[in-house]
């Protein structure tokens, strides 16, 4: 009867075996896991239930939003004599709301400089919608100025006119006064008009005159004048955000007890010796794969544009009836051939006749003793 120290002197020795044939086949590409690249979470709570007689295992992660959930989910494992497997995941989300106060300001166009025209352009209310914070905000009626855009300069004209009447004997203007004061300026004289008052007795002479004399002057003044105004407005209130704080999962696995061959140590199970057997399959195919590669010719042409040798083919070489063939590759231009064994199948031909297959006159080669760590050699065809 197998024993559990019999099952672990078997398994050991294909799990050595294992390891040191994936090391050597490892040893072109080498695969370093750095710390960090598997991420491990501890879960906040762990609860294990039986649902009609069925292993309910649950584990709950509190984690923030930005964490990938798929890190959570686990491959099957063993615990307490039975073997879990996912089956879902919940996610709860937990909000959080973040209130605060806003102000905007806002310009439009005015028709006037005076508030009554202005404050009709500005509603009560304005919806505010920036950065993910959303509300209402109110007008501060208070906070409503008006502001020119811009000025021109405009010219005023200002005439002053005075007019006096003089009674005079003689129709004589060096008799009229050629310039008054009046609005504290001097008016000169502009215009004159004479009217006889009275005849003398008897005679067509006149005995006085009247002059209507008109004084008169015109003065500028520049003053601004507003191209346009503008309007601003504050409005105050309060925005919230919604975001999500953190995330709650709940990862629910399903469990069925591990099943126990007979006559073994309960602790060696169908799975581990399904785990030993996948191991060894794999061995086998590992050295498979080593032998047929060791077992491969390679076989070179010189490539004159690029100046390198190319594989133009790959062949499997026995070691009972070595054998190249060269006769499908006639297609080349070149005549000659360099054929490169493995270091391992080469010391196996040592002084071994390999037939060179070219189509026409068959060719040999005998393997000669070496030194490296390949063996090569040339065909002229």
């Amino acid at each position: 009867m197998l024993n559990r120290i019999k099952i672990r002197w078997i398994i050991t020795p294909v799990l050595a075996a294992l390891l040191v044939s994936a090391a050597g086949a490892a040893q072109e590409s080498e695969q370093v896991l750095l710390e960090g690249d598997k991420a491990s979470f501890e879960p906040v709570s762990t609860e294990m239930v039986q649902i009609n007689g069925v292993p309910i295992l649950t584990k709950t992660f509190e984690l923030s939003p930005e964490v990938d959930p798929s890190l959570l989910r686990e491959e099957p494992f063993p615990q307490d004599g039975c073997w879990y497997r996912y089956q879902r995941m919940d996610r709860s989300a937990q909000e959080i709301t973040d209130t605060l106060p806003m102000e905007e300001t806002v310009t439009v166009e005015a028709p006037s400089g005076e508030l009554a025209d202005v404050i009709g352009r500005f509603p009560a209310t304005r919806a505010y919608n920036k950065d993910g914070y959303t509300g209402e905000l109110l007008l501060d009626v208070q906070s409503i100025k008006v502001e020119a855009t811009g000025y021109s300069t405009v010219t005023d004209s200002h005439p002053h006119t005075v007019t006096k009447t003089y009674a005079l004997d003689y129709n004589d203007r060096s008799l009229v006064p050629e310039s008054v004061q009046a609005d504290g300026l001097t008016l000169p004289l502009t215009n004159l008009r004479w009217t006889e008052a009275a005849n003398v007795e008897d005679s067509d002479v006149p005995a006085a005159w009247t002059a209507t004399a008109t004084y008169s002057k015109t003065t500028y003044t520049n003053r601004q004048v507003a191209k346009g105004y503008q309007a601003a407005a504050v409005y105050r209130g309060k925005a919230a955000k919604t975001s999500i704080g953190s995330v709650i999962y709940t990862v629910t696995y399903t469990g069925s007890k591990i099943p126990v061959l007979p006559g073994l140590d309960p602790d060696i199970t169908v799975s581990q010796i399904a785990v030993a057997t996948g191991l060894a399959v794999l061995l086998i195919l590992l050295l498979i794969w080593r032998y047929i590669r060791w077992h491969i010719a390679r076989v070179y042409v010189y490539n004159e544009e690029r100046r390198i040798h190319d594989v133009v083919s790959r062949q499997y070489v026995r070691v009972r009836t070595p054998k190249i063939r060269l006769a499908a590759l006639q297609g080349h231009e070149e005549t000659e051939y360099t054929v490169i064994l493995r270091r391992r199948l080469a010391k196996r031909l040592v002084g071994r006749d390999i037939a060179i297959e070219t189509g026409g006159e068959g060719q040999h080669h005998v393997v000669e003793s070496f030194v490296g760590s390949d063996y090569a050699f040339q065909v002229q065809i």
